[in-house]
């Protein structure tokens, strides 16, 4: 299970703020940390909203807090292009831009290769399954 600290680790390896030491958190990324929960938290709405799960989620809240239910390929291979795009959108348009589209691309992907949900089709008109039209 993957945490918060996860994936603002991959983000900052894409920004390039990492320091001389590979570590992100840093004098250089501490506003970066402080907005990071809630835009995680957007992150798990969209999945949510997105996969079709229904119900409430528990909202992260702190760096080391756990990613609960999304899927680790999507949290640390996904996500973390969001977290670039909306860290960077007032800063270097044009990088945010950039990571957006890629974010939207691998979450397309990810979503588009998801199994499809078996169920019972409702018949909503009757009858033209036997060949019984009306008359006009």
């Amino acid at each position: 299970m993957r945490t918060v600290r996860d994936i603002f680790t991959s983000a900052m390896g894409l920004m390039d703020e990492l320091d001389s030491d590979g570590q992100a958190g840093n004098s250089g990324t501490e506003e970066y940390m402080h907005r990071t929960p809630g835009i995680v938290n957007m992150m798990i709405s969209e999945y949510r909203v997105i996969a079709g799960l229904p119900g409430s989620f528990t909202a992260v809240e702190d760096m080391d807090d756990p990613v609960l239910k999304i899927d680790d390929v999507y949290a640390v291979g996904v996500m973390h292009y969001g977290l670039a795009a909306n860290l960077l959108v007032d800063e270097n348009p044009a990088a945010a831009s950039f990571y957006e589209q890629r974010y939207e691309e691998l979450r397309n992907i990810y979503f588009s290769r998801r199994k499809a949900e078996e169920g019972q089709v409702e018949d909503m008109y009757g009858g033209i399954e036997f060949g019984k039209f009306g008359k006009w």
